[in-house]
């Protein structure tokens, strides 16, 4: 069933309060029995419809209704909008500035919702820590990438260079536990992956930009697998056991007699060791030997650096 025909269906209940089935099939070409189909259609999704019989009935939206939030999606909302101000001067019953108002309300109650991203085949929730300071970052990228606008970024790279540039957004991506931006660099000419927590002074433009083949997946495979994977053996306290399995996976925890252990092929990266550490003495890496030895290095400057 044709959704852009229900919401036409939909905007004219909106704008004209009451209209016979007569006046709807000769609007969109269909016949009665299609009409009632569709305004079925909009009943069953929560628009309360209210039927008036005789000669001078018809159909009519319930008096207290206004339209949810999530009828429509912030594109959608944004795109009416326009519309509706394109053509606000050729009509001068002001139903186009009332109906801009409520559009306006929806995006309000939208900005409400608590969540970086929100949409039906994902939601992400931040709530702590440094994932709860780059919300601002990821609801800005969102906005940008869905409506295909570049952004301005000061970039502080590995080294600590800093730059200022004009990048296009394609994909936010969350790998190995940090939030990295997918874009072209219109300083580069190349698309890179920028981590969101180095980026500062983020600013939406104006400036819209044509997609074009990411090649994202292949990107990723340089950034992130062409490394050496070891296979890691973690002896562990029970009270890190959600943490372990979040990291590993619960398939890679077993009981040996009375310890926890947790087996899995893992990148040998600074990241690793940083992580291992984190746990302090609640974790204890059996293997391999080699990860052992930079455990121990490490912990004995650390050791070092607080022994005064």
């Amino acid at each position: 069933m044709p959704q852009a025909t229900m919401f036409s269906i939909l905007m004219i209940l909106i704008n004209k309060r009451q209209v016979s089935r007569d006046y709807l099939a000769e609007r969109f070409s269909v016949s009665k029995r299609t009409i009632s189909r569709y305004l079925n259609a909009l009943e069953d999704a929560g628009v309360p419809i209210v039927s008036t019989p005789g000669r001078h009935g018809g159909v009519a939206l319930a008096q207290d209704y206004v339209i949810d939030k999530a009828y429509l999606s912030e594109a959608e909302t944004s795109r009416l909008k326009n519309a509706l101000e394109i053509t606000a001067c050729e009509f001068a019953d002001g139903v186009n500035m009332s109906l801009i108002e409520k559009l306006e309300t929806v995006s309000k109650l939208r900005e409400r919702d608590d969540y970086a991203i929100k949409q039906d085949g994902l939601l992400i929730d931040c709530e702590y820590g440094q994932a709860e300071t780059l919300k601002p970052q990821i609801r800005t990228l969102s906005y940008a990438i869905e409506h295909n606008r570049a952004v301005e970024i000061k970039y502080a790279d590995a080294r600590g260079t800093v730059s200022y540039r004009t990048v296009e957004p394609y994909t936010l991506v969350f790998k190995a536990g940090a939030w990295y931006l997918y874009a072209m660099c219109k300083l580069r000419g190349d698309f890179r992956l920028f981590k969101l927590s180095r980026i500062s002074d983020l600013r939406k433009t104006s400036k819209g930009f044509t997609r074009l083949e990411s090649r994202l997946a292949e990107k990723l495979e340089l950034e992130f697998y062409n490394e050496i994977y070891i296979d890691l053996e973690l002896e562990f306290f029970p009270s890190v056991t959600d943490d372990i399995i979040d990291w590993l996976g619960i398939s890679a925890v077993t009981e040996r007699g009375t310890k926890l252990v947790a087996s899995a092929e893992v990148p040998l990266t600074e990241r690793l060791v940083k992580r291992i550490l984190s746990f302090g003495s609640s974790v204890k890496v059996l293997q391999p030997p080699m990860l052992r030895e930079q455990i121990r290095s490490e912990s004995q400057r650390l050791y070092d650096i607080y022994k005064e």
